[in-house]
């Protein structure tokens, strides 16, 4: 669960900044003050998106890492009763 909520923030951060960047690219000179709506709620969306597919990532690593102890266990313990 841990893994699953690190990617979720770490996801959420990167697009927000995202967000900031690809509206100050499109704005280009303009005062900060006219971008300060459309930054916002560019980088909810952004967030939001990038929250959601940081949990998934997460999910999966976190998936495949105790698919791959799930494994090395049962070969444990198959070892352990050949002896």
């Amino acid at each position: 669960m841990g893994r699953t909520c690190l990617y979720s923030f770490a996801g959420a951060g990167i697009g927000f900044l995202g967000a900031f960047v690809i509206v100050r690219m499109m704005a280009g000179a303009s005062p900060p003050s006219e971008n300060t709506a459309i930054t916002l709620f560019v980088g909810t969306f952004l967030a939001g998106t990038g929250a959601i597919a940081g949990a998934i990532t997460g999910g999966v690593a976190e998936f495949v890492k105790r698919t791959e102890q799930a494994k090395q266990a049962q070969v444990k313990r198959e070892s352990e009763s050949e002896v």
